[in-house]
């Protein structure tokens, strides 16, 4: 049999991959090489026993790691947290990374592919003694009765174009310790509202004398902020006040756009099968939990585009502005590609990856406002709220915002969003989380452009492009993470 015909015959197959890294194992060696690879032995035959009895093998290992296959992200999710759970005395640290995602199957049942490399990478990113997954995996393992997530953010990987949504699995004692914590909480609250019925008559009666008091101070206006309190708030130094408040504007730099704090939690994402103008792609309605997050305040300009053009960034492309002029008008004729790029050079300009594309439960949850009807100003929209069945674009802001504070959430430019398109929620985070693929040929794009009839403005409304598309009818306005 011929190269070209085994290689036509390797099956290529859903998995997922398991990337275990053994932390310190150089050091470790330098220090005692016969007693490394007792160490290393032993961890690697609990490793198999773990693996083999939740359903999966080990497929490929090297002197400080070993890769692991499973038939299901539930399987794996179980196997990691026995590995985690029960360190044997003496075991040397370790790291995880899964992933699920094509696997090309060799000859000698090595595994090759994306798939592998996403488990292996994240590997790389996780802190020793835990493990960090992909949203694909969590989003497979979510039923799994050990399933317990903490989201990690987006984060870039080697070798690897897109960045990739981040999860922690929480080990067994994680999750008890914050049970601990939630249930101490309750019980404390429990007790001091108990104390506070039994004593509180005892306690009216020896605060009457401060009353008058305290009433006098209390119309005294608070003292202003010192220069002290605000450097602990901007670098989180007071846990007892928060970083952000609801509702703050945010600007991180000289022509960074200005940001809105939204407090996140939980609301309905999708439309109901009455809603006018409803797409067959809007639903199952699910309920959403955020997390705190901020959106900025306009759609990203032709003024911030030219910024970044002119500091060398955005690929040196200059989109055109259909003659209708650059300045405060939102951005158009850029692809989800480009608004990466803009992304890339505004995180390079604030030193990290703070900036990103909304999610579309992010996206939607900031158009609604809290409204539930289609629209952030309810049923219907006008043409005094919003840019549509128009002829060109608007400056960013001409109409009033809506009750979050944003602009031309509906209408103007449509706005790239960072899923995947998917042509339901079935599988969709629950956490928000944007939708991932390995393989991804169509972008979402949201909330409707110039040119557009009202039903493509709705909060729930949804469309996609390839992600290289350059519209005149599309634009983009970023996210900004707050941890």
């Amino acid at each position: 049999m011929t190269d070209q015909t085994q290689n036509e015959e390797r099956a290529i197959r859903l998995a997922s991959i398991v990337a275990i890294d053994i932390v310190g194992f150089s050091t470790m060696s330098e220090r005692d090489q016969r007693n490394a690879a007792r160490k290393v032995e032993n961890l690697r035959a609990r490793i198999v026993t773990v693996a083999s009895a939740n359903g999966g093998r080990l497929f490929n290992t090297a002197g400080d790691g070993f890769m692991l296959e499973f038939g299901s992200a539930g399987s794996a999710l179980a196997a990691i947290q026995q590995i985690l759970d029960k360190r044997g005395k003496g075991e040397p640290p370790i790291r995880v990374g899964a992933h699920v995602g094509d696997v090309v199957v060799t000859a000698t049942e090595d595994l090759l592919g994306h798939g592998v490399n996403v488990a292996a990478r994240l590997q790389e990113h996780a802190e020793p003694g835990t493990a960090l997954v992909s949203a694909e995996f969590r989003s497979m393992a979510r039923t799994s009765p050990q399933s317990a997530f903490q989201a990690r953010g987006q984060k870039p990987l080697d070798n690897i174009a897109q960045r990739v949504q981040t999860f922690e699995i929480l080990s067994k004692r994680q999750q008890f310790a914050r049970a601990s914590r939630r249930y101490g909480s309750m019980a404390a609250a429990g007790v001091a509202v108990i104390a506070l019925a039994y004593f509180s008559p005892t306690i009216w009666q020896f605060a009457q004398p401060y009353i008058q008091q305290d009433t006098v101070a209390d119309a005294a206006p608070p003292p202003a902020p010192t220069a002290a309190d605000e450097l602990y708030r901007q670098a989180g130094s007071a846990p007892e006040a928060p970083l952000y408040t609801p509702g703050e504007v945010i600007r991180d730099c000289e022509g960074c756009p200005e940001m809105v704090v939204l407090a996140g939690g939980l609301f309905t994402m999708g439309s109901p099968a009455s809603e006018v103008g409803r797409g067959r792609d809007e639903g199952p309605q699910r309920e959403v939990s955020l997390t705190p997050f901020a959106i900025g305040r306009f759609e990203v300009t032709f003024a911030q585009w030219d910024a970044c053009l002119g500091a060398g960034g955005c690929n040196g492309y200059s989109p055109a502005d259909g003659g209708w002029g650059r300045g405060d008008r939102p951005v158009t004729n850029v692809s989800w590609e480009d608004a990466q790029a803009y992304l890339d050079w505004l995180n390079s300009r604030v030193g990290g990856l703070r900036y990103r594309l909304a999610t579309e439960a992010e996206w939607e949850y900031a158009a609604r406002a809290g409204e539930g009807e289609a629209y952030a100003f309810g049923a219907r929209v006008t043409a005094t709220q919003a840019t549509f069945r128009a002829r060109r674009t608007t400056p960013a802001g001409a109409y009033e915002a809506n009750a979050f504070g944003l602009f031309d959430m509906h209408g103007n430019v449509a706005e790239w969003v960072e899923d995947c398109y998917a042509p339901n929620y079935e599988l969709a985070p629950v956490d928000g989380a944007a939708v991932q693929a390995d393989e991804c040929p169509r972008r979402v794009y949201r909330g409707g452009g110039f040119s557009d009839q009202a039903p493509f403005l709705r909060a729930a409304a949804r469309r996609s492009l390839a992600p290289a598309t350059r519209q005149q009818l599309i634009g983009f306005r970023v996210a900004r993470t707050l941890d």
